[in-house]
């Protein structure tokens, strides 16, 4: 990315994050406080990730900040204008509030879980979204069973297209998606280490899972691996979010609240530690399955060692315990 282009976007999300406070001060005001707090500390924290990854030069945080804070704006825009239209300050409570425009998408029918179905798609291939801003919101419209099919569907069919993309389109068009730095690093890595890194890295919140689906349809990866693999891992992810992100397990009320500002802390923390160190795990992963690959190699070569010692052993043996007969073979 050139500099001209990252300053741009750093002006824009600057401006975006201002935008979002000052939406949750003037036209969110019939709202409660942790929502608000909440919509505060997205913007702070949006602000913050895009400062220091364009100082640090990390340009797939940078890109992933500015996604992140874009995707805030739009929700903050749409309820702030959801609730000076359809008047729901006049509800007393935030649940009330929640309550009526749940029903408002519920009306929808099915074109309201089409739109949610596509959007789980599109955040895989195209949208890289937040996890919570994907999934969240649907458990709250049609509960977290339901929403953890729906999206478990629109996931998986995502992977699958983003692994057919790199598969049939080949490396410029994930150079050009997920940029060449992303693109070079993690085909090699997955080229030389094989399956269970590809395995670990859908599971650790420190890789970007979407696009690595990308990566690996330029390797030679087998599909079905490919696909059970996500099929397995994805779904249990995003039902743990949606029946979380529900209320269902911890409430949004009482002592509710206590726990989700810890939460919230510990995934800022989680953020801040993923940036730092996320080139020393990449690292130490990659290294571990060296080595167990090279300790393997070498024990298979020992082996072969092993058996070509003995053969030759046997054959001293044999010489030793027939000299006539090399004798007389050899006259």
């Amino acid at each position: 990315m050139k500099n001209k282009s990252a300053i741009a976007i750093l002006t824009l999300n600057t401006l975006l994050c201002i935008a979002i406070a000052l939406c949750t001060g003037f036209f969110m005001e019939g709202w409660g406080v942790l929502l608000k707090a909440i919509c505060y500390a997205v913007a702070a924290a949006g602000f913050l990730a895009c400062v220091l990854s364009f100082a640090f030069k990390k340009q797939a945080l940078f890109k992933g900040a500015f996604v992140l804070v874009c995707c805030a704006a739009a929700v903050v825009a749409v309820v702030s204008a959801i609730s000076q239209v359809c008047g729901l300050s006049r509800y007393p409570t935030d649940k009330e509030k929640t309550e009526a425009l749940v029903a408002a998408i519920r009306g929808l029918g099915g074109w309201g879980v089409a739109v949610y179905f596509i959007l789980q798609v599109l955040q895989v291939v195209i949208l890289p979204l937040p996890a919570a801003v994907c999934y969240i919101p649907g458990s709250l419209i049609w509960g977290p069973l339901t929403s953890t099919l729906i999206a478990s569907a629109g996931v998986i069919v995502g992977s699958v297209s983003a692994y057919f993309i790199g598969k049939c389109l080949g490396k410029r068009a994930v150079i050009w998606i997920a940029g060449r730095e992303i693109t070079e690093k993690y085909s090699a890595y997955f080229a030389k280490r094989g399956k269970v890194l590809f395995l670990l890295m859908q599971i650790l919140p420190f890789f970007p899972d979407d696009i690595l689906c990308m990566v690996v349809g330029l390797t030679g990866m087998n599909f079905w691996f490919f696909l059970v693999s996500v099929a397995v891992v994805r779904p249990l992810i995003i039902a743990a979010y949606c029946y979380l992100g529900s209320g269902t397990v911890i409430p949004f009320s009482g002592w509710g609240i206590a726990v989700w500002i810890a939460i919230f802390a510990v995934c800022i923390l989680f953020a801040v530690l993923s940036f730092k160190y996320q080139d020393r795990v990449e690292r130490w992963l990659v290294n571990k399955f060296t080595r167990s690959k090279a300790k393997q190699s070498e024990m298979t070569e020992s082996d072969c060692g092993g058996c070509q010692l003995d053969e030759a052993e046997n054959g001293d043996k044999e010489e030793a315990e027939n000299p006539r007969e090399n004798g007389d073979n050899g006259g």
